[in-house]
């Protein structure tokens, strides 16, 4: 420091004046608290920092009231007002620096006060805005009234009267009203008539494309005497038909496995049973070691059996190591010739794996045709005996039918079986044991056969064990109310 004591002033004249013009607070910060900014009255009027509520940011408070806005100018819509304000305040005042919003308030008469019950919409900017506010057909007056940041409502313009208009024809006219001009759930009524509907969810309802006449209806709840489950029903238009043709899906009774689709034409007749007589297919997808996918095409589901029957019938092995099997089954009418005691004339086509059989029976006789690598089977017409039938013995649950179950082994060792066994219990369960084959009918090795005409469309196949016992497992479907044996056969030795 010099010693010269003018020196050492005009030094420290210096330094003063680097102090003053240094920034101010380079290095300062709130911890946990807020700075208070007051006007030259001390009033508070803002908070900078962390909030009472424990947020934090800049608060305005207890600022001066805005000016009131220019009256709006109010239009008639329909069913509505428009209300529209032009940004401008009264005697041409600026907009306040902590302006926030302009409220519209609609009330019955020019002297109303407005209030939260009166405030209908808000314009939410400072250069103006329009809105549509919906009223009944009568008189109204607007008001306006700004708002702060601080929440602080000023002075409101002068009352604007207006009245909503009503509809025209030009506003329902064909094409007026537009997906736009209808809010969410708007339509309440169950009945729409005309136009299109696009992108639209229909759940729980009935669909159809007419009421009368040729035409598909798409239903939770398909009319008796069909099954009850959602249904696409086809009407065919035909002054015979008694019931729709269906298409619909559906599982087993306990809803965990098996899906099957099912379609069926069109019905001109119903069988004693109260069921549709109809030409039938059935789909049904495979499941990996459990079961095959098949297919069941069928000519008649009548129960009465008046007509005869053709069916078509295919299933893939079960995995790796099974057998795929397809028949055509064909069987005449009961008063054809060739039946023989209910039974009949009847020709199946059978292909499993490497074998193919071709049979055909009649009253007359019957005939085998077997192939396989390397062999040919032929068994010619041989008349079989008619007195070797004999009844199957009924397991629990089970009663003979109009025509009571019966057996017998013809003399080219074909096991036959015909005749109908009632089912109290109508779950058909994988292994039930239904009948059991008298002593000296019994085959020589296990013989599975498919019986696709049962009660209600279902597919069964029949297990003949060596034991004689005749055992039930599901293939479409898993109820049936009885089952038809006739037609069923196989190899007794």
């Amino acid at each position: 420091m010099p010693a010269d004591l003018g020196t050492r002033i005009t030094q420290i004249e210096r330094m003063l004046r680097a102090v003053i013009r240094s920034p101010r607070l380079t290095n300062a910060s709130i911890e946990g608290g807020a700075v208070q900014v007051y006007d030259e009255h001390g009033s508070l009027r803002a908070l900078v920092g962390q909030q009472p509520d424990g947020t934090s940011g800049v608060t305005v408070v207890n600022g001066p009231p805005p000016p009131p806005p220019a009256p709006p100018t109010v239009a008639p819509a329909l069913a509505a007002l428009t209300v529209t304000w032009d940004g401008a305040f009264a005697d041409g005042a600026a907009a306040p620096l902590d302006f926030a919003r302009v409220e519209v308030h609609v009330g019955p008469d020019a002297g109303f006060e407005p209030s939260q019950g009166t405030l209908r919409d808000t314009i939410e900017t400072a250069q103006g805005g329009s809105v549509t506010v919906p009223l009944p057909y009568t008189t109204w007056w607007v008001k306006l009234r700004a708002r702060t940041l601080a929440g602080v409502a000023g002075p409101a313009t002068t009352a604007v009267e207006g009245t909503p208009r009503q509809a025209a024809a030009a506003d329902i006219q064909a094409g007026a009203v537009t997906a736009e001009s209808l809010a969410a759930d708007a339509i309440t009524g169950k009945h729409i008539v005309g136009g299109r509907i696009d992108g639209a969810i229909v759940t729980g309802s009935t669909v159809r494309t007419g009421t009368t006449g040729s035409r598909i209806v798409v239903t939770p709840t398909p009319p008796a005497p069909l099954e009850q489950i959602p249904s696409v029903l086809l009407h065919s238009a035909s002054d015979l038909e008694k019931a729709p043709g269906a298409l619909r899906a559906s599982t087993k009774s306990d809803g965990t496995s098996y899906p099957t689709v099912e379609l069926t034409a069109p019905a001109v007749q119903i069988d004693r049973w109260n069921l549709p007589d109809t030409s039938a297919l059935h789909l049904h997808s495979p499941q990996l070691h459990e079961h095959g996918g098949a297919f069941d095409l069928t000519a008649s589901t009548s129960l009465n059996r008046e007509t005869g029957n053709v069916s078509v019938y295919g299933t893939s092995g079960r995995g790796p190591t099974d057998t795929a099997l397809f028949r055509i089954s064909v069987s005449d009418g009961p008063e054809a010739p060739g039946n023989e005691r209910g039974l009949p004339a009847r020709t199946f086509v059978e292909a499993s794996g490497a074998e193919f059989t071709v049979r055909t029976a009649s009253a007359d006789g019957d005939t085998t045709v077997t192939m396989g690598p390397g062999a040919l089977a032929v068994e010619g017409w041989v008349t079989r005996p008619a007195t070797d039938w004999k009844l199957l013995v009924l397991g629990s649950s089970v009663i003979a039918g109009s025509q009571a179950p019966q057996v017998r082994i013809t003399a080219t060792g074909t096991l036959e079986l015909c005749g109908y066994a009632n089912l109290t219990d109508t779950e058909i369960r994988s292994g039930r044991q239904i009948a059991t084959l008298p002593d000296g009918y019994w085959p020589t090795g296990v013989r599975r056969v498919l019986v696709p005409l049962s009660a209600g469309g279902t597919v069964i196949r029949l297990d003949i064990n060596t034991d004689g016992s005749l055992r039930l497992y599901p293939m479409v479907g898993s109820r049936a109310s009885w089952i038809g044996f006739d037609g069923v056969t196989c190899r007794a030795t």
